[in-house]
């Protein structure tokens, strides 16, 4: 609960008043909260912040009954799998886009021409593709990253209960953890260089093969690519400069939104961020 003072009234904000509105989607950032607002415009649909995609879990565990069923969660996919097929399964309360990033969705190189008036749409995507290119081996890195953290990371020994009566009973619940079975092995490969070499190659062929292939606008990181265009493109920034000096979210806040008007504009919005908002509305029996 939170309390609020009004003059000399004490009010209280309570988890029901939270999610007053029909249906309630947590997202990860700012960005996403604009974009989702311009582009649905729907009032039935309460778009609320959180703290990025461990905040958006946190918000969705021990919902009270009352609420469940109206309240979702979105996260972007990054180097998981997405679950876009099971979307519309009310047991799905975390929807993934099938996207690295929510910023990838926005990379229509058409409507980015269109708010710079300076470069063409066909300009604008192979200088996309470039930034893509040189982030390759980060891209890379950062996929093999994930891998070794979810194989080795995952299932590690919970907290103990407040009831533990002793050293002796410390250790035990450590050592009684099914992780040291289910990691051993996991170790093992993970510790083997020419194993990591071997996974590094894997990923590196997967990512030039969605950059031969064009897909490459949905695996690489929107967010860098997204940045880097706002920075470069002639006339694609135009974040008004006041005290104190925007920063560099500010600019790409201020892009997104005018990408979002544009999108509205001409009937561009994304199908699947269409889809997103008739699933809900499904999920929410609205």
């Amino acid at each position: 609960k939170q309390h609020h003072r009004s003059g000399g009234t004490r009010m209280k904000t309570t988890i029901h008043d939270l999610y007053r509105s029909p249906l309630c989607l947590w997202v990860e950032d700012p960005l996403t909260h604009e974009v989702l607002t311009a582009l649905w415009a729907d009032v039935q649909i309460s778009i609320l912040v959180a703290d990025g995609k461990q905040g958006v879990a946190h918000m969705l565990r021990g919902l009270p009954k009352r609420v469940q069923g109206k309240v979702f969660g979105l996260v972007d996919r990054d180097f998981d799998d997405d679950n876009h097929q099971q979307w519309s399964q009310q047991s799905c309360q975390v929807l993934r886009l099938p996207a690295h990033e929510f910023e990838n969705l926005l990379l229509d190189c058409q409507v980015l021409s269109e708010l710079s008036g300076a470069e063409s749409a066909s300009d604008i995507e192979a200088r996309a593709k470039r930034h893509a290119e040189a982030l390759l081996y980060f891209m890379v890195c950062k996929g093999v990253l994930r891998e070794m953290q979810r194989a080795l990371g995952s299932g590690f020994p919970v907290d103990p209960p407040q009831s533990l009566p002793d050293l002796q009973a410390a250790a035990d619940h450590i050592r009684n953890s099914p992780y040291w079975a289910t990691h051993h092995s996991a170790w093992g490969q993970w510790n083997s260089e020419p194993a990591r070499r071997a996974a590094l190659e894997r990923e590196e062929a997967r990512l030039r093969s969605d950059l031969d292939t064009g897909t490459w606008l949905r695996s690489f990181s929107g967010k860098e690519i997204f940045h880097r265009l706002r920075a470069e493109v002639p006339q694609l920034d135009k974040t008004p400069v006041r005290p104190p000096s925007p920063s560099s979210a500010d600019r790409d806040l201020d892009l997104a939104k005018r990408i979002a008007a544009k999108m509205r504009e001409s009937d561009r919005i994304p199908p699947v961020l269409t889809e997103l908002r008739q699933v809900l509305r499904s999920k929410a029996a609205l």
